[in-house]
């Protein structure tokens, strides 16, 4: 039984979803039916332009009825409707449920809000089109908010503030800042927008944007430009736009310290700088505490006055008689003042031809490493000269070439002898007779030779000093040999 219930309720909820569907299917229909479909909602057109407007229905209509803001009649229109001109029937019929015009020269009284009127099966159903015929608006008109002195100028760091305002435009306008061609994008405020009914009913706007920044020297003739952009400009034409020229005074701008070079010395020389001011500046110069004003001459130092070059920029001159090496060795202080401060400038001068580095130029840096190369060269070949005996040390190198074709011999059977000179009796005797060429024996045999020659001397000495012999002969020979001396060796 329990069950029995359940059913009958699912199956009421089920009827109860079913009636909403066809509820909401029988609503959407009356609803499409019901709309009037416009093309397009809203039209944007230059005076003058064309534009097609159509209403649409789902179903045939009966009659169709447009307004038109401007025109004093109504139009009950028709496919073979002609009754105005400047007016055509525009769509496929009233039995397709299409029913519109097309303006063929949009006037600018035609802005406003289009009314299509259809009859469908004895009711009448609306629909609008916006239609929004341009007009360009006036000259845009730069504003100052921040007033510049009598003089219409501007000083340095003061807050600048301005207004660009484009009057009565449809649509409204867009406006775009400058700086001598510059966009000034970053500076700018948010775009107001002002509506101005007339009393034909035509609303025309009103843009109004505002700019600032903290003016600077830079700025002193710059142009500032507000430019408007609108849809009715001219192709062939360029937008339209207000400017104003800014005039900013300012005290001399500071720079970095200054380098004059190529001077000549003993020559006349011009010490030239270029600075920036507005107003024009005075200019004096000090030299080891020396002050020169311009126009002034001091010994050999003449200072000029600031020559004008244009843009706020100045040449200033300090003429020296004579430049002596002292005189690049010291330090030139020039100020210069007008009437918003004072700014000094400090410049060194030199003879060198191109101005001096911080560090090591490349040229001295590949010079020492060249230099470097070369003595390591050097020191190089003189060890090599002096282990090979080459150069400035050939005969210097001991040769222990012991063959007879030697420069230097060492003859092991004699340490009394040196050179082939002979002792006799403390007088020198060089041996002047021809010496005969001998082979030199190979190394092994001038080894063996020398061994026997060292026992031999050894068994000579021996002899001498035991006593058994009383005569010893001593040859110093380069060769050949010869009968020195004879000694009686007297033995106790």
């Amino acid at each position: 039984m329990q069950g029995g219930i359940i059913r009958k309720h699912l199956d009421l909820l089920q009827t109860k979803l079913s009636a909403l569907l066809l509820f909401i299917v029988i609503i959407t229909d009356s609803l499409a039916r019901a709309q009037v479909n416009v093309e397009p909602n809203t039209a944007v057109l230059n005076e003058g332009a064309q534009q097609d407007l159509l209403c649409r229905y789902g179903r045939p209509i009966t009659y169709c009825r447009i307004e038109i803001p401007g025109e004093t009649k109504v139009f009950n229109l028709s496919p073979d409707w002609d009754k105005t001109p400047g007016f055509i029937y525009n769509g496929k019929g009233l039995q397709a449920g299409e029913c519109g015009v097309r303006i063929e020269h949009v006037k600018a009284i035609n802005n406003g809000q289009v009314k299509c009127n259809l009859g469908v099966e004895g009711e009448e159903l609306s629909g609008t089109i916006d239609l929004v015929v341009a007009l360009r608006p006036k000259q845009p008109l730069v504003e100052l908010i921040t007033k510049p002195d009598r003089d219409r100028y501007f000083h340095e760091g003061n807050k600048f503030q301005a207004r660009c305002i484009v009057r009565d435009g449809r649509p409204v306008a867009n406006i775009t800042w400058l700086l001598d061609n510059e966009p000034a994008a970053k500076r700018v405020g948010q775009l107001e927008v002002l509506a101005s009914p007339r009393e034909n009913g035509l609303e025309l706007f009103t843009a109004i944007q505002d700019i600032q920044w903290d003016i600077a020297a830079e700025d002193n003739g710059r142009r500032l430009v507000c430019r408007s952009h609108h849809q009715t400009d001219p192709d062939n034409a360029p937008p339209q736009e207000g400017a104003y020229e800014l005039l900013v005074r300012y005290s001399p701008l500071r720079m970095p310290e200054t380098l004059v070079y190529g001077l000549y010395l003993e020559h006349t020389v011009k010490v030239n700088m270029t600075i920036r001011a507005n107003p024009t500046p005075v200019i004096e110069w000090a030299i080891d505490g020396n002050v020169i004003r311009q126009g002034e001459q001091s010994g050999r130092f003449s200072a000029f006055e600031p020559e004008y070059l244009g843009h706020d920029f100045y040449n200033v001159t300090l003429v020296i008689a004579g430049l002596t090496l002292e005189d690049t060795t010291k330090i030139y202080t020039m100020r210069a003042t007008n009437a918003l401060g004072s700014t000094d400038y400090t410049v060194r001068i030199s003879s060198s031809a191109t101005p001096p580095s911080a560090g090591l130029e490349i040229g001295a840096i590949v010079g020492i490493v060249v230099a470097l190369a070369v003595l390591v060269l050097i020191v190089l070949l003189v060890l090599f000269a002096r282990a090979t005996g080459r150069w400035c040390f050939a005969g210097a190198t001991l040769n222990t070439d012991i063959g007879p074709d030697s420069e230097a011999q060492i003859n092991p059977q004699l340490n009394d002898e040196f050179d082939g000179r002979e002792f006799n009796n403390g007088a020198e005797h060089i041996d002047t007779r021809e010496q005969t060429e001998e082979p030199t024996p190979p190394v092994t045999d001038k080894l063996e030779s020398q061994k026997k020659a060292d026992i031999k001397s050894n068994a000579a000495k021996t002899t001498i000093i035991s006593g058994t012999d009383t005569n010893n002969t001593i040859t110093a020979t380069n060769g050949t040999s010869h009968n020195a001396e004879t000694k009686t060796n007297t033995s106790v």
